[in-house]
């Protein structure tokens, strides 16, 4: 509670303090990963394009989990024999797919906690921590049913993992100790590395390459006698997962169209006939033409033509091992180095021109990247680097870039001038992971908001995680911001305002709010705050043995940070106790002076302590400004160099 409280109290004051913008409402609805029925994913094929399409269903509303009964004939069909020769009713659940039957509170503690203590800083940040109840809990469990499967088959856990005595899959009763391990499988998807592998990267497939990623998944696993997880989406049944048994080569014919493939599925959403025993269904098998690349999934009423989708299919276990419950590993085997998942809280791609360079030298439109559409706030694509181009005045923008152990949110702030109210400015933005380059090519001064934020492992000043950083850039004006060994480096050309915000991560907030008093988090909590001036390139440094930030100027443009801030030098140009020094001064102590009482805790105005406090008092006061004006006169008048 402490946690909570602290950091919606430092984020609350942050939003009061940065500048005189205020960003416009959010109007991005929140994404969430597969199996999250409430928001399907939907694919509209156009028979002219290679695009896939424009359609996000929302077909399922929260809860149902839709229940298909097989053929109630004692006979087994041939593709039934051969599913059960593959470990049908052996090495899958006897129950069906459901949601799940913990208790609030038996949730909280067995599911949700466990999980988001393992999600990284840049996840947490992403919010992928509140979207465990919605997969999960309000939500059907068919990913987790189908990782355990998989998992079972291929001999990466037992049956007598999850219920002690059980000899097979299918022996395995269901109990809340049970339901709290399928749910915590099925929660493996909110994290990142296991999102860019099976949504992000095939996304960007075109839909003859999303039939023979099944196509080759399945011709693989079956020399290896191995399952695969494979993902569909359907108008009538959402987004779900099943289980690639086999591969099988035939003769099928459904609605005029002819199959030669079949991919036999164990689908935990059908259902022996006035049972809830889970059973094996022909018309849930995947059909496919594998000369055309046509589809069909008959139960689902789902085909190509329909704009139906073969989502992911997956032979990578260690996607399911991933951070699991049972013997968990913390590595994947999927390359997703150069996935990056770009979301929008405000602003358009429209409004905007967006390009991609991977680490060979290739370069792509960003949004022609994906070919499965997530609507328009979610864009899934590849590369290292990233340039942007505003050329015109539309709204501003505030959109994230999550990439494997980083994440960059950027935001350009609308102004509320009258005759610019609503609008943002024209600019050109160059991005990676390590930084960001902006450059205003408008005539009006523009705020800004960067928050970058790295997992354990990327980033060496340790604890701090996530780092806020606002400015104001004028027309013309160029300023970049990067990631250094021990901090950010402010460069560019004139005079910039710069608010930093960094903040210790998760588990540190964690273990110093428990042993500590809540007064005393809360003055650690913003004790890397700082607020300055700069005139002059300047490394934002995080002093970790002291635990604050400090700056180290190159006021010589030698390209190397070594120089201390001076007394007297408000404006950080390197030549202290000039007029400029004397107005920021000032604004420091009566922006202060009037700044409201919630805020006072961790707004640091204008200037930093060491660069003005002239009588060491630990304030910035009149008495202050008094001996930067002296010394100021002094100068002027020649008494004093």
């Amino acid at each position: 509670m402490k946690k909570q409280i602290a950091t919606l109290l430092a984020l609350s004051t942050a939003a009061t303090c940065i500048l005189t913008y205020q960003p416009t409402a959010v109007g991005a609805e929140e994404y969430s990963v597969l199996d999250y029925t409430d928001k399907l994913v939907q694919e509209a094929l156009d028979d002219n394009t290679d695009e896939l399409g424009d359609a996000l269903y929302d077909s399922v509303t929260e809860g149902e989990i839709p229940l298909y009964e097989a053929d109630a004939s004692s006979a087994q069909s041939e593709l039934e024999k051969a599913a059960i020769e593959k470990g049908m009713y052996k090495d899958t659940f006897s129950f069906v797919n459901h949601l799940c039957t913990l208790s609030q509170e038996d949730f909280t503690e067995r599911v949700y906690d466990p999980v988001r203590d393992n999600m990284t800083e840049s996840e947490i940040n992403s919010g992928y921590g509140k979207h465990i109840p919605d997969i999960s809990y309000k939500s059907g469990l068919c990913f987790g049913m189908a990782a355990i499967s998989v998992l079972v088959h291929n001999g990466e856990l037992t049956p007598s993992d999850l219920q002690e005595g059980a000899e097979t899959l299918y022996d395995v009763t269901l109990t809340d100790d049970v339901d709290a391990l399928i749910t915590c499988y099925n929660s493996l998807q909110l994290y990142k590395a296991v999102e860019l592998a099976i949504i992000a990267a095939p996304s960007m497939l075109s839909k003859e390459e999303h039939t023979d990623m099944f196509l080759d998944c399945a011709a693989r696993c079956k020399e290896k006698g191995t399952y695969f997880m494979a993902g569909i989406s359907t108008k009538k049944g959402g987004t779900h997962a099943v289980v690639g048994m086999d591969e099988i080569s035939g003769n099928w014919t459904f609605d005029g169209i002819s199959y030669d493939t079949c991919i036999v599925t164990y689908d935990s959403n059908c259902v022996k006939p006035d049972t809830e025993t889970s059973a094996f269904k022909d018309d849930a098998c995947i059909y496919i033409n594998s000369e055309t690349k046509q589809f069909c999934i008959p139960a689902y009423e789902a085909a190509s033509e329909n704009g139906d989708v073969l989502l992911y299919a997956s032979d990578d276990d260690s996607l399911l091992t991933y951070k699991a419950p049972i013997r968990g590993t913390t590595k994947t085997n999927t390359d997703v180095s150069e996935i990056v998942k770009l979301e929008f809280f405000n602003g358009r791609k429209d409004q905007m021109d967006l390009s991609s360079t991977t680490e060979d030298g290739q370069t792509y439109d960003f949004w022609k990247l994906g070919k499965v559409n997530y609507g328009e706030y979610i864009f899934f694509g590849k590369g290292s680097s990233f340039h942007l181009e505003k050329n015109e005045r539309a709204s501003g923008f505030a959109f994230s870039i999550d990439g494997e152990g980083y994440r960059l949110r950027m935001e350009q702030y609308d102004r509320e001038d009258p005759e610019l109210k609503g609008v943002g400015s024209k600019c050109k933005i160059d991005f990676s992971k390590d930084g960001v380059t902006y450059t205003n090519t408008d005539t009006q001064k523009i705020a800004l908001s960067y928050i970058f934020s790295y997992d354990e492992g990327n980033y060496n000043f340790m604890p701090v995680a996530s780092s806020t950083i606002d400015i104001e850039v004028l027309p013309n004006q160029t300023v970049t911001v990067s990631k250094q060994d021990t901090g950010f480096a402010i460069t560019g050309d004139g005079e910039v305002y710069v608010q930093a915000f960094p903040i210790a991560s998760q588990k540190e907030q964690a273990s110093f709010g428990g042993s500590h008093s809540y007064e005393e988090y809360l003055d650690w909590f913003g004790s890397y705050y700082i607020n300055f001036i700069r005139s002059k390139n300047v490394l934002l440094q995080f002093n970790t043995e002291k635990g604050c930030s400090e700056l180290v100027y190159d006021f010589d443009s030698d390209g190397v940070f070594d120089d201390a801030p001076m007394l007297g030098d408000a404006d950080g140009n390197g030549k202290p106790y000039e007029v400029n020094d004397i107005y920021w001064t000032m604004l420091h102590i009566a922006d202060k002076a009037v700044a409201p009482h919630s805020v006072r805790r961790y707004y640091r105005g204008y200037v930093p302590n060491i660069e003005a406090d002239t009588d060491n008092d630990g304030n910035i006061d009149t008495s202050d400004l008094f001996d930067i004006m002296y010394e100021c006169a002094l100068r002027g008048a020649g008494l004093k160099k």
